[in-house]
């Protein structure tokens, strides 16, 4: 009897488990981490691409002024240009995924989801994940209930501008608000943050 009663117990608390949002402590935690590898990714990848086959040295050496942002790097798949902006854009993304992977303790990783993709159910007022690209949306990062990722608690929104101002103001960058506004639909009590390498922006809407 005893034995039956503890493994109902700790079903209990598994289910709690599954279900547990992150704390206000464990949250903070996650926005410094976030914050410090955008930060650090921004920084490793401009001094990276300088150095590497293919690339070129920035003028004022730390980050590429206007013209260097416009500057055609590659050609993809499609055929479409890819300017120094976008490509320097993909491969920030990419690093800042791998920091904030190894820089978070094992205990929070089921409580977060890189690139989620997410189609919005009005009869839920959230949403659903999905793999179909129509009427879809795809945040960075978002934190949500430990292996529940549509028990969203908080979206973060990654960008690294290129031209000198969207630098300035990176919350009126074209499409910017527009994207994060889509992001307050994914729950009741969604926090939306724009994060980039200057720091962390809440998004109040407009």
């Amino acid at each position: 009897m005893v034995e039956k009663a503890v493994q109902a117990v700790e079903a209990a608390q598994g289910l709690l488990t599954i279900q547990r949002l992150l704390t206000e402590a464990e949250l903070a935690k996650v926005q410094t981490v976030v914050e410090q590898c955008v930060a650090q990714a921004h920084a490793d990848v401009n001094e990276a691409f300088q150095k590497q086959e293919g690339g070129f040295p920035f003028k004022n050496g730390k980050f590429p002024n206007d013209a260097e942002c416009n500057r055609v790097v590659r050609v993809d798949e499609q055929g479409g240009k890819v300017t120094l902006a976008q490509q320097l854009g993909i491969l920030k993304h990419a690093a800042a995924f791998a920091c904030i992977q190894q820089s978070l303790p094992e205990e929070l990783r089921s409580s977060f989801s890189v690139e989620p993709r997410y189609k919005g159910d009005p009869e839920i007022n959230g949403a659903v994940l999905t793999n179909n690209k129509l009427d879809s949306i795809k945040p960075d990062f978002v934190v949500h209930a430990t292996r529940n990722a549509t028990d969203i608690q908080c979206v973060f929104e990654f960008k690294f501008p290129c031209f000198e101002r969207h630098r300035i103001d990176p919350m009126n960058s074209p499409g910017v608000q527009e994207q994060l506004s889509n992001y307050l639909h994914l729950s009741r009590n969604c926090r939306v943050t724009l994060v980039t390498p200057a720091g962390l922006k809440p998004y109040e809407g407009k």
